[in-house]
């Protein structure tokens, strides 16, 4: 009698377990991928779209009264728009280039002029302002200036 019912458990168990496929493979026939499995899920995730590309010198060592530029280096995606670059600097430091323009091409490089009128640690901050999709989007980079 107990080894007809653990007969039975066993054989059940068995079958069960051979007739189900792990989560990897269920459910799409002929020992394809199934949805939980990586190869899947690829498809199913959302396409990511690029990001604006800003690269500029985080730390910049100058001469006092000397004039200095550091290059902003940019890559621009075809699904921004309207893109504007405000450049603000802190008390002790002088802008020699513009203080807002734009950025019409899609790559390239922006050189921002300043000239350090007392020594020490300052700070030129740009902000980059655009519309991706119509909606407005701000991104923003730091310059510390150190003047000796």
């Amino acid at each position: 009698m107990k080894k007809t019912v653990v007969a039975a458990t066993v054989l059940s168990s068995l079958i069960a377990f051979h007739s189900t496929a792990c989560e990897l493979h269920a459910g799409m026939g002929n020992m394809q991928f199934g949805f939980q499995h990586p190869m899947m899920q690829q498809h199913l995730a959302a396409a990511k779209e690029p990001l604006i590309s800003l690269n500029i010198d985080r730390k910049r060592e100058v001469a006092k009264l000397e004039a200095s530029t550091v290059p902003l280096r940019f890559t621009i995606p075809s699904n921004y728009k309207e893109v504007s670059v405000d450049v603000m600097a802190s008390d002790g430091v002088t802008l020699l280039s513009p203080q807002r323009f734009s950025l019409p091409s899609t790559k390239g490089e922006q050189a921002i002029s300043f000239q350090a009128q007392e020594e020490g640690t300052h700070e030129l901050v740009l902000k980059v302002y655009a519309l991706k999709k119509n909606v407005p989007v701000t991104y923003t980079r730091k310059v510390k200036i150190l003047a000796s």
